[in-house]
């Protein structure tokens, strides 16, 4: 059963979104989040990820499974956590 205060709460989240694949936390900080959520393109593809850890690697998936490039703005640094912490090395690129 949904919470009242929830649906409010993603229309804003939806409105904010970037177009590529984003990992909100649900919560002020998402040091203290204890739910996630996944989106692309202003679409929530998961509204109930239960850890950072487990949202960290739906991110990754989504970017990888819906062939979508990183950002430039943030481009180093997750292929950084890509190859250093996920452990998705590419001979090339």
């Amino acid at each position: 059963m949904q919470n009242s205060r929830q649906v409010p709460q993603v229309n804003t989240v939806k409105k904010k979104m970037p177009l590529k694949p984003c990992l909100v936390a649900v919560s002020d900080s998402w040091l203290t989040a204890g739910r996630y959520m996944l989106g692309i393109d202003e679409v929530i593809l998961c509204d109930d990820i239960p850890t950072f850890l487990l949202g960290l690697g739906m991110l990754f998936a989504a970017y990888y499974n819906f062939n979508i490039s990183y950002p430039l703005e943030v481009a180093g640094l997750l292929e950084f956590i890509q190859r250093c912490f996920v452990g998705i090395n590419p001979d090339r690129g």
